[in-house]
């Protein structure tokens, strides 16, 4: 063979008698290329694949433990494009539906309910919106500072709203994954109606009758009967009541945080919550406590620490303190200051529960106590620990139902559960 390369048209050096072109051409071509490089591993390869067994697990109670957890995590990331139905779609549904709803006879709630979650999800969960649910979800698995079982939970998630793109079989109602979009925009738009509501009756609350528009008595009196569109719809069409009530609020939580400082004030937690937050904030707490010097480094903390506030205030949690302050608002054994501000705190802490509870766990000077002298004992004996394990909470749990409190036994379970995948570690410092 030749040193130089011949042209296309040439003899082939091969002595074939052939053109080069048509002889030699191609296989010099090929040994002249580059080797193929391997194509990177995807980032997410190793959580996707995880998800993926999950999918496939014959035990399905770790498929619904995932699909609980990304419930917690999309309502921890609150309503983003992409993560929720369209706000206006999904409200005008709601409304319409419940109306209907409210006019049959012999419905019970769990029917009710399903139909609600069949129609919006075969409305709004439409392919194109199943395809942008499971891009959201993916960028919520790279943001830092996610645990293994978070970008897992976020992974099924987004397998499973991409899965209407491979298949044309799966109906918007038989996907898991948007009923629990459902679940979550439904739980939001109801604490939403139910705030404007509170909200405007505590603002007409020391106003005379006679004082209200014509427009504002009806629309009050629609909210009474069930009927919060109205209600909503007049607030949000008067600028000056928006500004009021919002004025309104902002004064309340600064009463609320100011009675939270003073060292008389009773905790706003039961203790069984005291200790789940204890558990569920110990480690960004922590990290708030030593947090580094570096503007982006602080402000990853401190959402860090807003984050896991919102992930360890769930409905349960938040619905089990506003009971009680409605409650000790009503008691007529309270005096008239102390109902007053169990009535603020009740309103201000549904209106923002995360930075609420974590004022009150910042700035309160006093722990919650303990509702028996046996309790009391068991709490004493907790906080001389120096680390806390599942097994140690056993017999404050074991209490609790001995006692008759089971939401205090589930949330100590629950505290538990925890513990067994972030071991708590005290010191006498904290």
């Amino acid at each position: 063979m030749s040193p130089s390369k011949p042209g296309r048209n040439d003899p082939c050096p091969c002595g074939s008698g052939k053109k080069y072109k048509a002889c030699h051409a191609a296989e010099d071509r090929a040994k002249a290329a580059p080797p193929p490089t391997a194509a990177p591993a995807h980032p997410l390869k190793q959580d996707l694949e995880g998800a993926m067994a999950l999918l496939g697990d014959a035990d399905v109670s770790r498929l619904s433990q995932a699909l609980e957890h990304l419930g917690v995590l999309l309502q921890a990331a609150g309503p983003q494009p992409g993560l929720r139905y369209d706000d206006k779609a999904f409200s005008d549904h709601v409304g319409q539906a419940l109306a209907k709803l409210a006019a049959q006879e012999g419905l019970d709630a769990m029917e009710a309910r399903n139909s609600l979650r069949v129609g919006v999800v075969r409305e709004l969960g439409t392919r194109g919106f199943q395809e942008k649910l499971g891009a959201g979800l993916l960028a919520q698995v790279t943001k830092s500072g996610r645990t293994p079982e978070e970008r897992r939970a976020l992974c099924v998630g987004a397998l499973l709203a991409t899965a209407a793109k491979k298949t044309s079989k799966v109906r918007p109602e038989d996907n898991p994954v948007l009923d629990v979009v459902f679940d979550v925009q439904f739980r939001e738009w109801s604490q939403k109606h139910a705030e404007v509501v509170r909200k405007y009756e505590s603002l007409i609350a020391g106003m005379e009758q006679e004082d209200l528009t014509p427009e504002a008595s009806e629309a009050l009196r629609k909210a009474e009967a069930g009927e919060l569109d109205a209600l909503v719809k007049h607030v949000q069409a008067d600028p000056a009541l928006v500004e009021r009530i919002s004025r309104e609020a902002k004064e309340r939580a600064q009463r609320v945080e100011a009675k939270l400082r003073e060292p008389a004030t009773p905790s706003v937690f039961s203790p069984e919550e005291e200790l789940w937050l204890t558990v569920a904030l110990w480690e960004p707490l922590r990290a708030m406590k030593s947090q580094p010097k570096d503007p982006e480094g602080r402000r990853q903390v401190i959402a860090a620490l807003l984050r896991a506030v919102k992930v360890a205030v769930d409905a349960d949690f938040l619905e089990g303190m506003l009971e009680r302050m409605r409650d000790g608002a009503k008691d007529p054994a309270a005096d008239e200051p102390t109902r007053e501000w169990l009535t603020d705190a009740a309103i201000a802490f549904e209106a923002e529960p995360a930075r609420l509870v974590l004022a009150a766990l910042l700035t309160a000077r006093q722990e919650a106590k303990g509702r028996s002298a046996e309790e009391m004992v068991a709490l004493a004996d907790l906080k001389a620990l120096p680390a806390w394990t599942p097994e140690q909470l056993e017999p404050y749990r074991q209490l609790m139902e001995k006692e008759g409190r089971a939401a205090g036994a589930g949330r100590i379970r629950r505290a538990q559960d925890w513990l067994r995948e972030h071991p708590v570690q005290l010191d006498a410092e904290a």
